[in-house]
């Protein structure tokens, strides 16, 4: 069986999606409460099944992976041969195909993985990304304790897609989504052009998503300036230094852009820390250790002023160790920096 991922933002993208290619394929639909995973089977012959599945545990992902997984199997079993699966809204596919492709794989289930796709509202794409909006503000959450906001979903799941389903007729929303999405994806921009076919002829490289949205690995693809939107790429060897960091960082983030990429710190040398930006609000993490040379990559979309553009440049720059302060780079090994609170989990 052939399985294809529908994620999205917003409910309507994906019930608009679902309901063009229900006479082509089985649907599973899922949507997921505080104490439940939903599902909702519809085949091409308009027929319907209903399943409600308590949670396993608190990890919401973990649980409705756990959820869905048996309902696919099933669907493998009966003899399904092409089956999509529309994931709840503001859930990305990162979080549940990965590891849904390895347990497919390490149990030789007879389940193929076909394209990845994501339906975006063009005409909301602006807002969504360049600023900092919580899903709760949207009416999003998943739970409660849902912190997440647009623009953190948005961006992975551009990213990550193997075919982006751009809707709508905003042209600096429609500039700024091409601006981020990679540039061995595919783009179509109306309900015309998406076929099963599309979807499901196409197998799922998960090693390959993963890399387009990797902090390490992301790149600036670039696309159209027409309408004032920009991508900017800072890149250096060098690392931040800690005490500028902490002074500057906010200086990095800025209202009317996105941001993401990774950088190194003296003092952590072996870390590969994380940026992410949404608007004037920035988030900083680690993604594991580096096992090749660090560098300092951080890639910024937008349509503020050409004059913030410059002004983020030099930032990045001011940050930067100079040369002078790299000679003794091992000064800080071991050495507090201040930054404990960024990265509690450092040890």
């Amino acid at each position: 069986m052939r399985l294809s991922i529908l994620s999205s933002l917003h409910p309507l993208m994906r019930d608009i999606v679902t309901f063009a290619l229900q006479d082509t394929c089985h649907t599973l639909s899922v949507e997921v409460t505080a104490t439940s995973v939903r599902l909702s089977l519809t085949t091409p012959e308009g027929e319907s099944e209903y399943n409600e599945i308590p949670l396993a545990h608190p990890c919401i992902t973990c649980s409705m992976r756990e959820g869905i997984l048996p309902a696919i199997i099933e669907q493998a079993e009966l003899g399904c041969e092409r089956l999509l699966l529309a994931l709840p809204a503001a859930i990305d596919a990162l979080s549940v195909v990965p590891t849904m492709a390895d347990i497919i794989d390490a149990e030789m289930l007879p389940i193929h993985p076909s394209a990845v796709a994501h339906c975006v509202d063009i005409n909301t794409a602006c807002d969504d990304l360049l600023s900092h909006t919580p899903l709760r503000d949207k009416g999003l959450a998943v739970i409660d304790e849902d912190e997440r906001c647009t623009g953190e979903i948005l961006m992975v799941s551009l990213g990550y897609a193997d075919v982006l389903i751009a809707l709508g007729e905003d042209p600096a929303g429609s500039d700024l989504v091409e601006h981020l999405r990679p540039l061995d994806t595919l783009r179509i921009n109306s309900l015309e052009e998406l076929t099963a076919n599309l979807l499901f002829d196409h197998p799922h490289d998960t090693d390959d998503a993963i890399g387009r949205v990797h902090p390490v690995t992301t790149q600036a693809w670039g696309g159209p300036t027409d309408h004032g939107v920009w991508t900017l790429d800072l890149h250096s060897e060098r690392p931040f230094h800690p005490e500028r960091l902490a002074q500057w960082a906010q200086e990095l983030s800025a209202a009317n852009i996105c941001a993401r990429g990774c950088f190194w710190l003296p003092s952590r040398p072996r870390h590969i820390c994380t940026w992410e930006a949404n608007g004037p609000s920035a988030s900083v993490g680690q993604a594991g250790i580096w096992t090749e040379d660090p560098f300092t990559h951080l890639v910024l979309t937008g349509n503020a002023s050409s004059q913030q553009q410059e002004a983020i440049a030099a930032v990045f720059q001011r940050i930067l160790m100079t040369d002078e302060e790299m000679a003794h780079a091992l000064d800080w090994v071991g050495v507090a920096d201040g930054l404990d609170e960024w990265f509690p989990a450092d040890e």
